[in-house]
């Protein structure tokens, strides 16, 4: 079984995986660590959420994107 778990305060993250280290039924496969956007990129999001939601432009799923250049390919 498998199972994935996300840490809210990575503060506690060295203290979790300590923990489960002391089980030897479990064995710890990967651990992605979160990584922060730049803040520049937060307020770039943030301005095209808020134009989204002013109904001044439209935004498609990355699926139907990536279908359209999977079609479009030379």
């Amino acid at each position: 079984m498998e199972l994935t778990i996300c840490i809210k305060e990575q503060t506690k993250l060295a203290f979790f995986i300590k923990l489960l280290q002391e089980f030897d039924y479990v064995e710890i496969i990967d651990i992605k660590e979160e990584t922060s956007l730049p803040n520049e990129h937060k307020v770039l999001l943030e301005k095209r959420l808020q134009r989204i939601e002013r109904g001044e432009t439209t935004f498609n799923s990355w699926d139907l994107i990536k279908k359209k250049y999977e079609t479009t390919k030379v």
